[in-house]
């Protein structure tokens, strides 16, 4: 693996840590991949490794307060691609009531301040999009992933797999590599 460890300071001084991935050929594409919340970029390398082998190059960045990149992470300092999804909730609202006990929803409903909402930034995304959710996520429902592609416009695309949250590259590696390949063709070629 042929791997380039970047580091970049952010606009606040921060450290903020890159990785940039390259496959053994002339890459084909570039893929920005930001990992999920709780996570770190140690944990995805070995995850990406049927994309690399078909030829992308893979650029990485740990979020702030993840890994070794200094500061802490929110949704004001995090970039976002929305590009291709995997497991996203709608909002970080709809997300906290859906976690909630039924006896604290209204209560959470009523008080959770809504900063970010993914329904809301899906519609000015114009690109390709592949959304991708399993049916059997535990962690975001997969009515969420519905409900974000219906508010996406443009050229769309919905797959639904089964398994874990966010697992399509450890149960569908093949798949999952054809359709990036489909999705990146139509946003090099729209």
């Amino acid at each position: 693996m042929n791997q380039e460890n970047i580091v970049l300071k952010s606009v606040d001084g921060k450290n903020i840590h890159h990785f940039l991935i390259k496959p053994q050929s002339n890459p084909k594409a570039m893929i920005f991949v930001f990992h999920g919340s709780g996570s770190k970029v140690a944990n995805w390398k070995k995850l990406l490794k049927p994309l690399l082998q078909d030829g992308y190059q893979l650029f990485l960045m740990e979020y702030r307060g993840f890994g070794n990149s200094e500061g802490d992470a929110s949704h004001e300092t995090v970039a976002a691609d929305a590009l291709v999804t995997e497991g996203t909730f709608t909002s970080f609202r709809n997300i906290a009531v859906y976690s909630t006990p039924w006896i604290g929803k209204q209560f959470t409903w009523t008080f959770f301040l809504n900063p970010y909402s993914s329904v809301k930034l899906i519609q000015e995304v114009a690109m390709p999009i592949l959304i991708i959710h399993s049916q059997e996520d535990d962690v975001v429902p997969f009515f969420m992933g519905e409900e974000l592609f219906d508010h996406a416009w443009g050229y769309k695309e919905f797959w639904k797999i089964h398994g874990k949250h966010t697992d399509a590259l450890v149960d569908y590696p093949k798949e999952f590599v054809v359709r990036i390949n489909k999705i990146a063709g139509l946003a090099h070629n729209p």
